[in-house]
């Protein structure tokens, strides 16, 4: 239901305790408060207000513990608005506070907003979502052993296509594919930046025109934008990133403000305020249905939400179906994505069974964070309040990096083939290493994963290895060490052309940073974790299905070293730097 309060209550139980501000009511999808609410609309904003102090009260928590500057939040059911909300600063240095206007780039939650927009050109019968791409755009080039794939396989990541985004160069790129067209899901960002052109090349007009007319105004969203450019910048939440791109990233670790980056294409191009996502979930409540009419048939948005084919979303059972992750969880049918981009980090939760829906955005992209546990918190509380049931309680603080349960696990002396030591010390629930005179104690950042604190550790992070669950190797970078209870080899041959790919290589781009490669224990590994096959001289792909499309490409040799590293389109360059 939509609920709508006084401006007295507004003032009166509006979050604003140094954090934020909360708006509550209004009409539906808008979100204006008006200055008169009647009994039933105050008894049902009443029903609610324990949860969303609650919810409040674990925002600042997890914000907290998670270093995020700013953070919005819509919450919304079948009617409407039930409430949005801020926290934190849009611009750390100058002060300024997250509101109600402020943009927030929603990453690969603009996805829907596409699969919308083309299911709303299948409803006009303008496209047919399984006839191959390739005759929409006949300058696409592709080379493949498969049939073509189609805007149904496109919409579902199901074409084949490499993972790496190229963004707008798929124009001038030659696209390979790895599998049959529907065989497997391999998330492609490179896949929606084509769902991008086939809407202009059927529609006849530019991309943001297309989504502007099609999924946006139809829905009321008249201060949010269908693509990233320099006319919103003022706008938008400043975005933050790690100081150090190239290295571990420590809990609650020193950030900085990113590189301002334009984003026109398809895969990620919407910046939203919270209060326009309000009637995109309602639509999505509503099975399509928007407070402004219908955006798509209900035969499309079956389409939209139907289960295609299996994906593991963030460790929890589902399936993709058309721009959206779906799943049946304890009797409730959930729609949910998560964006992330150079420095934003997005979640959005529906669930169409019980009908309500969060979604939360920080201006932070700290490794992989997205704010789930904000988006499903909510959820449950909302589902609680409506039924008058105990709320679920506030989660427990995380515990501190620095409390290792099982830091006897590896406490030890570890020796290096050069005979090097590695002394690990178990100190109760602490863990530290014995760096000379120093003893430095380590961050948990995983299982068998820690951050040194130490300017000799920072690049890589200090990793373990297993044998039957014992731990017997420790990894960082190119070293390795093993101790007494390691069984295995201790020599391993390898091309000795591998030296001359090693190193560290840059991009241009923000998006991708930097990347170095080692040889350890006679393996060319990738950042630390990912190992690299060779396929030819000069040519690698990365380990995991021999299908992938991915492929690593080294060239122009000088003094015994490759200068040029191209990964699946990517240029990287070589540096100076360790």
């Amino acid at each position: 239901m939509s609920t709508t309060i006084s401006r007295r209550a507004l003032l009166r139980n509006g979050f604003n305790a140094g954090l934020g501000v909360a708006v509550f009511g209004g009409l539906p999808g808008i979100g204006r408060p008006i200055l008169a609410a009647s009994a039933s609309f105050q008894r049902a904003a009443d029903r609610f207000q324990p949860a969303y102090k609650r919810l409040d009260a674990f925002i600042a928590q997890h914000m907290n513990e998670t270093g995020a500057p700013g953070m919005t939040l819509a919450l919304a059911d079948r009617n409407g608005l039930l409430r949005t909300s801020q926290y934190g600063f849009a611009d750390l240095k100058a002060g300024v506070k997250v509101g109600p206007q402020t943009l927030f780039e929603i990453g690969s939650i603009s996805k829907s907003f596409v699969a919308i927009a083309i299911l709303s050109l299948a409803d006009e019968g303008k496209i047919d979502l399984h006839k191959p791409v390739i005759e929409y755009l006949p300058w696409l080039k592709i080379e493949s052993k498969y049939a073509p794939f189609t805007t149904h396989h496109l919409l579902t990541h199901t074409a084949g296509l490499s993972a790496v985004p190229l963004l707008m160069r798929v124009a001038a790129t030659t696209l390979t594919t790895g599998s049959e067209p529907g065989a497997r899901f391999l998330y492609s960002n490179i896949g929606y930046v084509l769902l991008g052109f086939l809407l202009e090349a059927i529609d006849r007009r530019p991309f943001p025109e297309v989504l502007l007319k099609r999924v946006m105004e139809p829905l009321g969203m008249t201060s949010s934008a269908p693509v990233i450019t320099n006319a919103i910048k003022e706008r938008l939440a400043i975005g933050y990133v790690p100081l150090h791109e190239d290295r571990p990233f420590p809990l609650r670790g020193k950030i900085t403000e990113a590189p301002w980056l334009e984003v026109p294409e398809a895969a990620g191009s919407v910046a939203a305020t919270a209060g326009d996502m309000v009637p995109y979930l309602q639509m999505l409540l509503n099975r399509g249905l928007g407070p402004r009419g219908r955006v798509i048939s209900e035969k499309s948005f079956e389409l939209l939400v139907k289960p295609v084919i299996k994906a593991p979303f963030r460790g929890e059972d589902a399936s993709y179906g058309y721009g959206l992750w779906n799943s049946d969880v304890s009797n409730r049918t959930l729609v949910r994505h998560t964006g992330g981009m150079v420095a934003f980090s997005s979640a959005m939760y529906a669930d169409l069974t019980d009908g309500f829906a969060a979604f939360a955005s920080v201006n932070a992209n700290l490794r992989g964070y997205r704010p789930v546990a904000v988006t499903r918190y909510a959820l449950d509380l909302l589902y609680a309040a409506s039924r008058n049931q105990e709320l679920p309680a506030l989660p427990p603080p995380q515990a501190t990096p620095d409390s290792v349960n099982n830091a006897g696990d590896y406490a030890g002396t570890f020796s290096a083939p050069d005979g090097k030591k590695l002394v690990l010390i178990a100190q109760g629930e602490k863990l530290i290493l014995q760096h000379g005179s120093q003893r430095i104690v380590l961050e948990q950042a995983g299982r068998d994963r820690f951050i040194v604190k130490h300017p000799d550790y920072d690049l890589f992070a200090l990793r373990f290895g297993r044998d039957k669950d014992i731990v017997v190797e420790a990894f960082h970078g190119p070293d390795w060490w093993t101790n007494e209870r390691y069984a295995g080899p201790k020599v391993f041959e390898y091309p000795k052309e591998w030296d001359s790919v090693t190193g560290t290589y840059r991009s241009d781009s923000p998006w991708y940073g930097s990347s170095r490669l080692s040889v350890r224990k006679g393996r060319l590994i990738l950042d630390d974790q990912q190992l690299l096959l060779p396929l030819e001289p000069g040519i690698f792909r990365p380990q995991g299905d021999i299908n992938s499309a991915e492929r690593m490409t080294f060239d122009t040799l000088v003094n015994g070293k490759t200068m040029h590293l191209n990964f699946s389109g990517i240029d990287f360059y070589r540096t100076f730097t360790p």
